[in-house]
C-alpha cells in the first residue's frame, strides 16, 4: 500500500467513525474485559500444560468459560492439545503463534 493509499483509508476511517460517533462504553468495557480474560488463560498456560478444571483455577475463571476459551484459542491455534491426564484433555499454548 502506497502512502498515498494509506493516506486516503486513513481519512475514510476518519470520516466514518465522527458519522457513527463513539463506541458504545458498554461495548467498549466487554472488549477490554475478554482481553483480560485472554491473557490470564495466556499467562496461566505459560506454566505448562493444563487441564480446564487446573486451567479455571489458575486463572480465576468457571470451568464452563475456561472451556470456551480453550475452544476459541484452539481454533486460532494460539492452544494445542496436550497429553490426557485422568479424564480430561490437558491444554498447552502453541509454540508455532506468538
Amino acid at each position: 500500500m502506497t502512502e498515498k493509499n494509506f493516506n486516503a483509508v486513513r481519512e475514510q476511517l476518519k470520516l466514518a467513525k465522527e458519522r457513527r460517533g463513539p463506541a458504545p462504553a458498554g461495548l467498549v468495557e466487554e472488549v477490554k474485559e475478554q482481553a483480560r480474560t485472554q491473557k490470564a488463560v495466556l499467562e496461566a498456560l505459560d506454566k505448562g500444560p493444563l487441564t480446564v478444571p487446573e486451567l479455571a483455577a489458575a486463572a480465576g475463571l468457571s470451568p464452563r468459560k475456561a472451556l470456551w476459551w480453550v475452544t476459541a484459542l484452539r481454533k486460532y491455534g494460539r492452544v494445542a492439545e496436550g497429553p490426557k491426564r485422568g479424564a480430561y484433555l490437558s491444554y498447552a499454548k502453541n509454540a508455532e503463534k506468538p
